[in-house]
């Protein structure tokens, strides 16, 4: 059986759609996997307790049979932190190990889904490194490529766990460092031993957010049904101009969401004879009723928000760059470039699979 940690040095770099891609593929290619997220560090409470959304996410996508509590054995809650902290330690690992023979029974492979950094879960002797010792697991690293910094990453990491690190994966390349990424930055890394298996570009439709993310995010009240909130918004705009120069201002970007004072009216009209999936509203200020009538007819959802502009533009801001894959579309979309742009036959070999 073959089993593979997929790590990352920071947050938000596509590590749990590089684990849906992985599992999907080698399921259409014969294999039967499993999942694993050995530590997680990002809870969220519900009514039946705490979970590890993506974990959940991705035994639902993937129809996995192996319950909740073993895929994502150790739940890092602050009352466990804290627990630890009073000096009541507790046997992580054990559990840890236990999970994983079970997940991994009668698999083909299993692919185990890191924590952000290196160093997460460290408190609980299960880092990266500790995790990839302990279970066996070779490690490919998924970097996001924004400048040659990202090579001083991989080399740290290939310094510090050695031949566990089989490969990279390049994530979000920019159109422009194609080129450069592929004719100086692969050959160099696959001169040091450090196989890249795949080279993603960055993707537009990746890059957006859905407006029920943005509304999560803001909070505020909502104007206008919910199936509305299922656009997706490529960009931010803010209205601050005359009103003379707005529609020529807000034509220049489709699909965005415009945060403006919600006692401009006259922006607020402009805005939505273009391209606009959202309006944002501050200062808690209920819209005129013909800016209401035109939402509607575009079936344009307002947001009206307590805080004023520029807090409610950093706010915004902060979501773009999380691409988050709760989301059919963006899944499907990653999908497709992981089948265009890894090379699954060279991992299969690194790790030992056969195609049936």
């Amino acid at each position: 059986m073959a089993t593979l940690y997929v790590a990352s040095t920071e947050t938000f770099v596509g590590k749990s759609a590089v684990c849906i891609g992985l599992l999907r593929r080698m399921q259409r290619d014969g294999f039967n996997v499993g999942y694993m997220k050995p530590v997680s560090v990002s809870v969220t409470h519900t009514a039946d307790g705490v979970l590890d959304e993506d974990a959940a996410f991705i035994r639902e996508t993937l129809s996995l049979a192996a319950p909740l509590a073993q895929i994502a054995p150790v739940l890092l809650t602050p009352g466990a932190i804290e627990s630890i902290m009073r000096g009541q330690p507790q046997n992580f690992a054990k559990a840890l190990r236990e999970a994983y023979l079970a997940v991994s029974r009668d698999k083909d492979a299993v692919v185990l889904e890191g924590t952000n950094t290196w160093a997460e879960g460290a408190l609980v002797d299960l880092s990266a490194d500790q995790v990839t010792d302990l279970l066996q697991a070779p490690g490919i690293l998924v970097s996001r490529y924004a400048s040659t910094l990202a090579v001083d990453t991989i080399l740290s990491v290939q310094r510090y766990v050695g031949d566990r690190l089989i490969g990279v994966l390049l994530n979000q390349i920019e159109d422009p460092q194609r080129d450069f990424v592929q004719s100086r930055v692969v050959p160099f890394l696959e001169s040091r031993g450090i196989p890249v298996f795949g080279l993603i570009p960055r993707d537009n439709t990746l890059a957006g957010i859905s407006v029920e993310e943005l509304i999560e995010q803001l909070g505020g009240q909502l104007i206008g049904k919910r199936e509305w909130c299922s656009k997706t918004v490529d960009s931010l705009m803010i209205g601050a101009m005359g009103a003379e120069a707005s529609l020529s201002f807000f034509r220049r970007r489709p699909n965005k969401a415009v945060i403006t004072g919600g006692d401009r009216s006259d922006l607020q009209l402009a805005a939505l004879e273009t391209s606009t999936n959202a309006l944002v509203l501050t200062g808690n200020i209920r819209p005129a009723y013909q800016v209401l009538d035109r939402a509607e007819e575009r079936q344009v959802p307002i947001i009206i928000v307590p805080d004023d502009t520029l807090v409610t533009v950093d706010r915004a801001e902060s979501l773009f760059g999380r691409v988050r894959f709760h989301q059919t579309a963006k899944l499907d979309r990653f999908i497709e470039l992981m089948d265009a742009h890894f090379d699954f036959a060279r991992l299969y070999q690194a790790l030992g699979m056969n195609i049936r």
